[in-house]
């Protein structure tokens, strides 16, 4: 039942399959995909497993797996989010609620953050260089982290922002 209500929740969301890993295992075999490829897709499976598995208690680590793209509609985190080095993600689904903190340290193909997005601790943006703005119903509890690599390409902070604690550059 677990499963199957997993499955209804992120049924918009495309994951790797086995049968795409068994395809690629065969090219791996064969010299077509290379060892760090190969490495690469274990990682994002893993992390989707992780996703998957998820129960909405504690904390969610998919740190460092570049070929993740996205997250699944309806995600809800209890604890931190770590998405480091997450460098191919491209986007967060809208309404995410993270209630501790939220690391995106050097998610450089992220150009935004999806409306709606509700962080009860810190957030840190540091390194996500392709980040071009942020909503304006964004909801920081704790500190919002913005050194000088992530707001190289960030124009202005919206009026609407909501920061707990300080704003750091």
């Amino acid at each position: 039942m677990k499963y199957l209500k997993l499955f209804e929740k992120f049924e918009d969301w495309n994951t790797l399959s086995d049968e795409d890993l068994k395809s690629a295992r065969e090219l791996h075999e064969i010299g077509v995909v290379s060892d760090q490829e190969w490495k690469g897709l274990l990682k994002l499976m893993k992390c989707q497993q992780l996703i998957l598995d998820y129960t909405g208690v504690g904390g969610l680590d998919l740190a460092d797996c570049p070929l993740l793209k996205s997250l699944p509609a309806g995600l809800e985190v209890g604890g931190n989010l770590n998405l480091n080095w997450c460098y191919g993600l491209e986007s967060l689904p809208d309404g995410l609620t993270v209630s501790n903190t939220l690391s995106l340290y050097g998610c450089t193909g992220l150009e935004s953050l999806p409306a709606g997005l509700i962080v009860g601790g810190d957030l840190y943006l540091n390194g996500c260089t392709g980040l071009k703005s942020l909503p304006a119903d964004l909801v920081v509890d704790g500190d919002l982290m913005l050194y000088a690599s992530a707001i190289t390409s960030l124009g202005e902070l919206p009026q609407g922002l909501r920061v707990g604690g300080r704003i750091l550059r």
